[in-house]
């Protein structure tokens, strides 16, 4: 669904941006889309993701060059997510995307353990994705797929992909998250690669403003994660 009507985006951008106190945003009463901002929410990172969710699709029907919530998405989300892992034992690299040179189908925000991978194209990883389409924000524990596509074709790389996510997820019994297909609201070929290698993964949808509970469940897929790349 795409919002037409233009919703100027740069108050709600600068209350979430780590100079500024971070507003919880939601729906207007007249029907226009993540307008108002109400009481204090401290829960910066799941705040700055639901913004995210709920102005992408409006936001890719202009450029990315100079877009404000793209470039908020590249630094203050990647900013906010290095926040939330600061106190962590292992050392992890974090980055966020919305594509290069344009828009990217499905925008994501990744965390890397560096002696497995420090790319989305391959290895495992822990992403949390934009789904525009359906306004939702989805955690996973992640193959990377771009790699696999290339090498072994679209039809042979989806099977890879799912072949290593089952392996992933047989490896963690008792792991508490839902291990049915996941879905990013994109056909394109790399969003499907991201549903075929997603091993475990839980969503929320971002239409009240809240992810609730998501800086748990953050903490909770890292922590699996920790156990399945140790040295």
């Amino acid at each position: 669904m795409v919002h037409r009507r233009a919703v100027p985006p740069r108050a709600e951008v600068q209350a979430l941006c780590p100079r500024a106190a971070v507003r919880r945003v939601r729906a207007r009463g007249d029907g226009g889309r993540a307008a108002g901002l109400t009481a204090a929410w401290t829960d910066r990172l799941d705040a700055a993701l639901s913004l995210t969710a709920r102005r992408y699709t409006f936001e890719r029907t202009h450029p990315v060059a100079g877009n404000p919530l793209a470039g908020f998405f590249r630094r203050d989300v990647a900013a906010m997510g290095r926040a939330a892992v600061a106190g962590r034992p292992e050392r992890l690299l974090v980055r966020a995307s919305t594509g290069a040179p344009g828009w990217a189908a499905v925008p994501w925000l990744a965390f890397f353990a560096p002696q497995v991978t420090r790319s989305m194209r391959h290895g495992l990883y822990v992403a949390v994705f934009v789904n525009a389409r359906d306004e939702g924000v989805v955690l996973s524990l992640q193959h990377g797929a771009a790699d696999a596509l290339r090498l072994h074709g679209p039809d042979a790389g989806l099977r890879h992909l799912r072949a290593q996510a089952a392996a992933t997820r047989a490896a963690l019994p008792g792991h508490g998250f839902r291990a049915g297909p996941v879905d990013l609201g994109s056909p394109a070929a790399l969003p499907q690669g991201y549903q075929a290698g997603c091993a475990i993964w839980d969503a929320w949808s971002a239409r009240d403003g809240a992810l609730e509970g998501f800086d748990a469940e953050l903490v909770r897929m890292l922590d699996l994660y920790r156990l399945r790349v140790a040295p």
